[in-house]
């Protein structure tokens, strides 16, 4: 009898303690529920808050026209000038046996959208009559440029100037007679041309004069020395 009465004591013990303890665990239970519920809104906001590749991304590319615009506008703001470079080309002199090459160096100064000016100076040699006059002329030429199309790559333009020429007259064979001449000759030229832009910094042109000379020396046998004029520059722009 007292062995089933201190049985049943213990089992009415051990039961006491299951229930007290019994609310400490349904109690961490739902202190992990919250924790496991308030775990995925954590996440939510921290990637919400702190994931910068999303929005960093689209910002980024949203804002690329508009900051592509800015770079475009800021280069065109900002475009060169001013640029010199060598300058080559032939002219066939009137009157004279036959053309000939010429070389020398151009700068050119682009003050306004349309409008630039340039100097430049060669060098070239005439012969006539044979090869028995020589004509060496150093041109020294001042021009006007009128670019009706600025934009793009490929820009027209119309030109007009003036120049001083140094000319040595040379006589020899059946002329050699005559004494040796230095004159410094006064012209005009007219032309058309194109300049084509290879990059932010480089170009080239190709245009053609007329070049209008009137020589004081009458012993020349009153030879005219107009002549064209093709001439292709290289362009270095600062």
């Amino acid at each position: 009898m007292k062995t089933i009465a201190m049985t049943t004591l213990m089992l009415a013990s051990m039961a006491t303690m299951a229930l007290s303890q019994e609310p400490q665990g349904t109690e961490e239970e739902s202190d992990l529920a919250a924790r496991g519920s308030a775990l995925p809104i954590s996440l939510s906001a921290a990637f919400e808050v702190s994931d910068p590749w999303t929005s960093e991304f689209a910002f980024d590319t949203l804002s690329l026209p508009s900051s592509f615009s800015s770079e475009v506008s800021f280069l065109a703001d900002s475009e060169p000038s001013f640029s010199v470079g060598p300058a080559a080309g032939y002219l066939q002199a009137r009157g004279a046996d036959k053309g000939t090459w010429f070389g020398g160096v151009q700068a050119r100064l682009h003050f306004a959208r349309i409008l630039a000016a340039e100097a430049s100076i060669t060098f070239h040699q005439n012969r006539y009559e044979d090869g028995d006059v020589v004509v060496t002329q150093y041109p020294l030429q001042l021009t006007a440029f009128l670019y009706p199309f600025p934009d793009g790559p490929v820009r027209p333009y119309i030109l007009g100037g003036v120049g001083w020429y140094y000319t040595r007259v040379d006589y020899k064979g059946a002329f050699s007679s005559i004494s040796d001449k230095t004159e410094h000759i006064f012209g005009e030229h007219l032309g058309a041309g194109v300049e084509l832009m290879l990059g932010p910094r480089t170009s080239v042109d190709l245009d053609v004069r007329y070049i209008f000379l009137n020589p004081s020396n009458d012993q020349v046998i009153h030879r005219e020395f107009n002549y064209w004029q093709v001439t292709l520059g290289v362009n270095f722009l600062f």
